[in-house]
């Protein structure tokens, strides 16, 4: 394993650089803490998280697979993702909060991630239970 799973990602995410409308491409979930090239390597899927400049949807999630490696990728326009960050919207947030940005065409993804990370530890503080 490890070479497919490169393999795989290096062509979705030039599949992803190609379309001018995905103007940010992030990784995220498990796979962003692991090298694609390790021949050892297992993981279950890719998770990516594109922010795009136009979308009608708030999320379109796409679930494909490449050279037998499985995708989860998610599109979100830059109002959708800001939707999602100011309504807490955890999934999200808890993503976007640590993410590898593997390509960027607009200098989006800073602002984003910097505005997840305040909300996640505003969710997080919010849920902790105070015990006296």
């Amino acid at each position: 394993m490890g070479k497919k799973e490169e393999k795989a990602f290096n062509f979705v995410i030039d599949k992803l650089k190609n379309d001018e409308n995905n103007i940010s491409i992030m990784l995220v979930g498990s796979a962003k803490c692991k090298n694609l090239a390790d021949e050892n390597l297992s993981i279950n899927d890719i998770d990516l998280f594109i922010i795009r400049r136009n979308q009608i949807s708030d999320q379109i999630r796409e679930f494909s697979s490449y050279f037998g490696v499985d995708f989860d990728i998610n599109y979100f326009s830059i109002e959708s993702a800001n939707r999602y960050i100011e309504r807490g919207e955890k999934f999200f947030v808890k993503a976007i909060s640590n993410p590898v940005v593997v390509f960027e065409r607009e200098e989006v993804s800073e602002s984003i991630i910097e505005k997840c990370k305040i909300m996640y530890d505003k969710i997080n503080k919010n849920n902790k239970k105070e015990v006296f």
